[in-house]
């Protein structure tokens, strides 16, 4: 017979530890059908056992074990979390010079006194133990201080003085990932000791706790269930037990600065290690760093904190314990004698090769432990039969990243840099190396079979082990430019002001294409993969790669000259390619040699060419010279981003050498300067490079048929030169003519970006001239330079028409008569629209959103067609998709598609330019508002950017018109009718449909108002149960009855109706507040309401996400003027359509001629209007709400805002909210009005909070405290795991939920969130894994578990303002708010419905 201890492991899936993998579950099932016997004799009298009085709880607590963590009921501890011992028995480092009970991995770096440490989470005694080492005793004569960081990102509670953690007890070795902000996991942490306490008094003082116990052998250990005694004296958080002991003497300060694996950089965490650290004496204040064990976030945490160290302490005067020469190195005499150098270069060629062989013995003995049970090869035998990819993992184990390389090049003094960071880390590496573990995770990988999800963590640990290294090397660069202690500048700032720097970052976090390219030179190691036999075959790894027809040709030597560049910029595998591309050159009148597609836009100043040799820099001057005698001075703005570099008077840019038709996207986003400052640099690795070879240079070049050849050519270092320097020899030009010269590098294949924006803002406004010539050059003269010269036509026509309209206007650009009606009623534009162009569905839906949309998009078509001679943007979009449909493969098609796309974005961005032109005035004297800040004050642009990417090519259909031909057979009326029409609303291939349709109206309703579909009247107060004793009404002011109700779109007469039910009539005495959520536009049309749909998808909304309320009534205002328009052109009739129901699930959509009168087509605003001139009650607003999806930040703070206008001096009598069928959003305005007149008529103390939870927790769903809720219950009660996070981080979760439950119930008649979550997860669950149905049915579920967490975060912001109402002026709105608590947002972006 099994042993109790042993049926508790069986029932937990515990009780074989060798079958336990890393994930496995903790057990929550039910008992067994005879202890649930006992169970219920338990029930009856838990004290008696066989009719005796038992003397101890051993019944209880071993039936508990068994359901304790699944009627678990905390804030933080709830029902499916368990307590578990913090310490993996198997991540302590044996081999530490010094060893410290309750302290694991507790260490100094090797190198230096720096006085830092790392150690693991400690127990109370190891904290004790560390602080006497520190010489930070109470009792200890000339105490020292000590600065403690802890870098932990979950709860953790101590109990007894061992640390404990939270986490789900379906993933117990999974870090629980709640919060990465001090303060919160400080409050989350306090609620978990709170319902520990409490939850300790169900079983006489005690708290189940889960253990991992040690294993003999690799792997993990058994996790046991174990109860443990708590009290409030044994029971602290951590914040308390470091405060405890400052309290008692110990000299120790505590920060928390939660640090997760995947938190990112910019999350500012290296600053704030930098604000303490800055404060502290290097020479009498210690710094401990720890985390769960100690091993990675400790010893990052450490590197970085001995960067800062050394620098505090060489500004002091004191030597470099790393020995590392000062980056521009002066002799006391300034001579360096020949010997010297000698002396000192054969010691670095020393030095270089014994880290070398050291390197070479490490990555030996990694590249054996990763091959163990994998290949009986041995790693020697391996690296002998594989040379090239010996030499390649030699690389990667020194760091020497093509993405590390790359930042090198951007940096300041890169190469020392990164010399010091590899000494720190070594120094630091007693439990980790930060860059070797990019090498093991990487190695890991490339064993790991096909198919096993194991390979995906790997490449994930290798990938943020790369970003770690990378953003160490920058942070190690940020510190050594500082001059004093104080770190005036932050890390972040720093970072942020170097672009180039964060488009590598992009690179090195790409999730589409091969990861693997980030981890080049091994981004290919299939060799270890394969047997010792095929391994001894290989051919080894070349250089092969064909693009585009191009192809590395060259014989060994010119190889080995690739394979040892050296250079900061020109370094290993890059190559200087020719920069003119004759095949690119478009045939244009008055062309200039040297420079392709040398061009000027018709009737204006401004001119485009590819980049230009230097004799035809010399003669596109001498001819815009020629051309404008008078003007005083020429702009030349040079677009490229890639280095350039004047070799004998051609430009040669830098590229790859594998990819040498491609540019090189390292450096991505740079400024103009810092660009600048490469091409110096690039400029210098030239000339070493001369030196070097004597005076020739290894250059490639371009042979007709598109072949990449390596040639030799003599050069003097002279002739090398940047185009900075050869533009500031040209200033001037001739005695009154200056030339200015400016670099804005813009990101080949991608449009412009803020920053280019209003740099070219700038540069146009500064030189603003009607006699001031622009030349924009890229490097083909096609692309970039089209895209820019389209910019700066609009930007001058922005300007002229703002300036005085009787100012004489000079002989460039002028203004189109159409952008002259910019600042009146656009009227009838027809006129001016060119019925030939093509237009696309993502461009019409943006359209709409733009005041004057229709002339916003002639303006920049006009523009297009006016710079259109080398490349025609919207042609390029239809040429695109006309050879994507042709191809003949998937490659090819998606080539054409990227293409077709990318050009569609770039038109698409042109648009948002002009709509941003319109909008602002130019005003050189003043702050205008920023492109950057406008696209941000309208997020609805960032829904149709979406998509623009989710169509893909679907995106890139046009709009097709149908031809009217006079003795043809005319195609279907309707069809012509919807594809001819051209408003700006009502465009083509859109419908307006009605708003009514088959089972519209819930049949079980218990009222019903014809015209007003699912209307329905319910209390807006809680009712609570004056019978308790706990009643908590007395905690409430007193309030007047109100009510709040939900109705569908209404009919006029429907409404009429409607305010008559709820007494706002003529005569009557209620005023009720009516809020429309409906986000898409709506148009009455002989009383019904209509909706406008997109012809080939007539059921669905079309959707503007983040649209604003003035945006859709000013496109309701635009769809009214667009079928007036309609209806005087087709002599008072309107084509309309309808849905008719087939049979169930199937609907046909009918077109419908209706006769129309002009009086009866209104907006909603106009319809609302007319109730209030009829004398009915009622005050009306509008909350732009997406259906389907839980409201954005900014609607729930105007719905909040407009209950408390509402309950304001009793103003409102009703709340009625409206949506389309009056279900999802009309819910959930129903509730946020319940929760905001609830918690406002609370008085704020957290006394009454506890029985307002306890009044609002649902009393018709009883479950059994001890076994806690069956799975449907708890799903029904909404606990899910997303859900219970949430509650875990909120301040007051647990009651926010509560009350909106409670909310959610009352308001329940149409539809109850939690029970609609639930059946959809049902029927995901049924669905067919991988379908598209489960794909649609998932988003459903998700949004809708998304609109529940946002309610329960919304009562908790009110909870927080009500208590915080003496500082009601400094309150932040809901959005700030919930900005502030990034947490929030995390939790509720995961996906699952567990």
């Amino acid at each position: 017979m099994s042993s109790p201890l042993q049926l508790r492991l069986n029932s937990l899936g515990l009780s074989d530890k060798r079958s336990r993998s890393s994930a496995s579950p903790v057990s929550l099932t039910r008992p067994s059908s005879s202890l649930s016997r006992d169970h219920e004799r338990f029930k009856s009298n838990p004290s008696q056992t066989n009719g005796r009085e038992s003397l101890d709880l051993t019944p209880q607590l071993q039936r508990s074990v068994l359901s304790a963590v699944k009627a678990r009921s905390g804030s933080v501890l709830s029902r499916g979390f368990i307590l578990k011992t913090d310490h993996y028995p198997s991540g302590r480092a044996l081999d530490l010079d010094l060893t410290v009970h309750g302290s694991p991995n507790f260490r100094t770096p090797k190198v230096g006194d720096f006085n830092v440490f790392g150690v693991a989470q400690p127990r109370t005694q190891g904290l004790r133990a560390i602080l006497s080492i520190l010489r930070c005793r109470p009792d200890t004569q000339d105490p020292y201080n000590c600065v403690w960081f802890s870098t932990r990102e979950e709860p953790i509670v101590y109990i007894s003085g061992r640390s404990f953690v939270l986490r789900d007890a379906s993933e117990p070795r999974k870090t629980l990932r709640m919060s990465d902000r001090a303060e919160n996991l400080e409050g989350i942490e306090e609620r978990l000791k709170n319902d520990i306490l409490q939850e300790s008094q169900k079983y006489g003082g005690l708290i189940l706790t889960h253990n991992e116990v040690a294993t003999d052998h690799s792997g993990d250990g058994a996790i046991l269930p174990t109860w443990t005694a708590v009290d409030a004296n044994n029971v602290k958080t951590s914040k308390e037990l470091w405060e405890s002991m400052k309290k008692d003497g110990w000299r120790v300060d505590y920060h928390r600065i939660p640090v997760s694996p995947d938190r990112p950089i910019e999350d500012n965490y290296l600053d704030a290690y930098v604000r303490v650290i800055k404060e502290c004496d290097p020479l009498k204040t210690s710094l401990v760093f720890s985390c769960g064990m100690g091993a990675v976030r400790t010893t990052f945490a450490m590197v970085a904190a001995l960067l800062v160290r050394r620098k505090q302490l060489l500004l002091r005067g004191i030597d470099d314990p790393f020995h590392m020469k000062s980056a521009v190195s002066h002799s006391s005499s300034g001579i360096s004698t020949p010997t010297n150098s000698q002396i000192a270069l054969s010691l670095e060629q020393a030095n270089a090769q014994q880290e070398l062989s050291k390197s070479l013995l490490r990555l030996t003995y990694v590249l054996q432990q990763s091959l163990q049970n994998h290949d009986s090869q041995s790693a020697i035998e391996l690296l002998l039969t594989q040379p090239m990819l010996m030499d390649n993992l030699c690389k990667a184990h020194l760091g020497n990243y093509g993405v590390i390389l790359s930042l090198l090049g951007c940096l300041d003094h890169g190469m020392s840099t990164k010399q010091l960071v590899d000494k720190v880390i070594d120094a630091c590496d007693h439990v980790v190396n930060l860059r070797e573990e990019i090498i093991v995770h990487r190695l890991r990988y490339s064993i790991t079979n096909y198919g096993d999800k194991q390979g995906d963590a790997y490449i994930d640990k290798a990938v943020r082990a790369l970003e770690k290294y990378f953003f160490m090397i920058a942070f190690a660069s940020y510190v050594e430019e500082q001059v004093d202690v104080e770190f005036r500048e932050p890390f972040s700032s720093w970072l942020k002001a170097r672009t180039e720097i964060w488009n590598q970052v992009t690179f090195l976090r790409k999730i589409y294409g091969s990861r693997l390219n980030v981890f080049a030179p091994i981004h290919d190691l299939s060799a270890l993969s394969k047997t010792s036999e095929s391994l001894s075959n290989l051919p080894g790894v070349t250089n092969d790669i064909v693009v585009a027809g191009g192809q590395v040709l060259g014989d060994e030597y010119s190889e080995h000259v690739l394979k040892t560049r050296s250079g900061v910029i020109l370094r290993e595998g890059t190559i200087l390619k020719s920069d003119r591309w004759f095949s690119e050159s478009v045939d244009v009148a008055n062309g200039v040699r040297g420079a392709n597609n040398f061009r000027n836009i018709p009737d204006t100043m401004i001119y485009a060419l590819g980049q230009p040799s230097i004799d035809a820099i010399d003669e596109v001057v001498h001819r815009i010279k020629l051309e404008h005698p008078t003007a005083d001075h020429i702009a030349w703005i040079t677009l490229r981003e890639e280095p350039v570099v004047y070799i004998n008077g051609a430009p040669y840019c830098l590229r790859r050498e594998g990819f040498s038709l491609r540019n090189m996207k390292d450096y991505g986003g740079i400024s103009g300067p810092r660009l600048e400052t490469l091409e110096e640099r690039l400029r210098d690795d030239v000339v070493n490079e001369l030196n070097k070879f004597g005076g020739r240079l290894l250059l490639h070049t371009e042979t007709s048929d598109g072949a990449v050849i390596p040639i030799w050519e003599d050069v003097s270092p002279r002739d090398v030169e940047v185009l900075k320097d050869i533009m500031a020899y040209r200033e001037r030009i001739g005695e009154n003519m200056r030339l200015h010269y400016k670099r804005i590098p813009i990101t080949a294949e991608k449009p412009p970006d803020f920053s280019d924006v209003s740099d070219l803002m700038n540069v146009v406004i500064q030189t603003h001239s009607t006699n001031t010539p622009i030349i924009l050059n890229c490097q083909l003269g096609r692309g970039r330079s089209t895209m820019t010269s389209i910019i700066i036509l609009l930007i001058q026509q922005w300007l002229q028409i703002d300036s005085t309209r009787t100012r004489s206007r000079s002989r460039g650009a002028q203004a189109s008569p159409l952008l002259m009606m910019r600042s009146n009623s656009i009227g009838d534009i027809s006129a001016y629209l060119d019925p030939s162009r093509h237009s696309y569905q993502v461009i019409n839906n943006l359209l709409r959103v733009i005041k004057n949309g229709l002339l916003v998009k002639e303006t920049v078509d006009q523009a297009i067609d006016k710079c259109s001679e080398v490349f025609n943007m919207r042609d390029s979009i239809e040429d695109a998709r006309a050879q994507a449909e042709q191809a003949s493969s998937d490659v090819q098609k998606r080539v054409h598609a990227q293409r077709g796309l990318h050009n569609l974005r770039r038109y698409f961005d042109l648009i948002i330019f002009q709509w941003y032109l319109s909008s602002v005035r130019p005003d050189v004297a003043r702050d205008m508002v920023t492109l950057e800040t406008f696209v941000k004050n309208h997020p609805v642009i960032q829904t149709f950017e979406n998509d623009l990417h989710e169509e893909g090519l679907n995106a890139l259909k046009p709009l097709e018109r149908v031809e009217l031909t006079d003795g043809v057979a005319q195609p279907d009326e309707a069809k012509q009718v919807v594809a001819n029409r051209n408003g700006s609303i009502l465009s083509a291939s859109t419908i307006l449909k009605s708003d009514f349709f088959s089972n519209l109206q819930k049949m079980s309703l218990p009222e019903r108002i014809e015209g007003a579909p699912n209307f329905r009247r319910v209390s807006l107060i809680l009712q609570f149960d004056k019978s308790s004793q706990a009643a908590g009404t007395e905690y409430f002011t007193e309030v007047h009855e109100r009510m709040v109700c939900g109705s569908g779109m209404p009919t006029v007469e429907g409404l009429r109706r409607a305010l008559i039910r709820v007494n706002a009539d003529p005569k009557g005495s209620n005023t009720v507040y009516w809020t429309s959520l409906r986000e898409e536009p709506v148009l009455y049309v002989a009383g019904r309401p209509h909706v406008l749909r997109l012809v080939d998808r007539p059921l669905e909304n079309v959707e503007a996400t983040g649209v604003t309320t003035q945006t859709v009534e000013d496109m309701e205002i635009k769809l009214k003027r667009d079928v007036l328009r309609e209806l005087r052109k087709n002599e008072g009739r309107l084509l309309l359509h309808d849905e008719v129901e087939e049979r169930p699930g199937v609907f046909t959509i009918l077109p419908q001629w209706e006769v129309v009168d002009y009086d009866d087509v209104l907006t909603p605003r106009d319809v609302f209007e007319l109730m209030k001139k009829e004398g009915y009650k009622i005050n009306y607003d509008r909350v732009a709400i997406t259906d389907e999806q839980a409201p954005l930040p900014d609607a729930l703070s105007q719905l909040y805002e407009r209950v408390k206008l509402g309950l304001a001096n009793d103003q409102a009598g009703d709340f009625i909210f409206n949506c389309q069928m009056g279900r999802g959003r009309t819910t959930t305005g129903m509730i946020s009005a319940c929760l905001v007149a609830n918690l406002n008529a609370w008085d704020g103390t957290k006394e009454s909070l506890a029985i307002l939870r306890e009044q609002t927790t649902n009393p018709d769903v009883p479950y059994d405290t001890l076994d806690g809720p069956s799975e449907e219950e708890a799903y029904l009660q909404g606990e899910y795991k997303i859900i219970l996070q949430l509650v875990g981080v909120l301040s007051f979760g647990k009651s926010a939920k509560a009350v909106s439950d409670r909310a959610i119930d009352m308001m329940q008649d149409v539809q109850n969130i939690r029970k609609a979550i639930y059946d959809y997860k049902l029927k995901i669950e049924a669905c067919p894994k991988g379908s598209e149905k489960e794909r649609k049915l998932t988003n459903l579920g998700m949004n809708y578990l998304y609109r529940y967490g946002a309610l329960i975060v919304f009562a908790n912001y009110l909870i927080e303002t009500k208590m915080n109402g003496s500082k009601s002026e400094s309150w932040p709105s809901f959005p700030v708010w919930l900005k502030e608590h990034r947490e929030i947002t995390t939790i509720l972006g995961r996906r699952t419905l567990a």
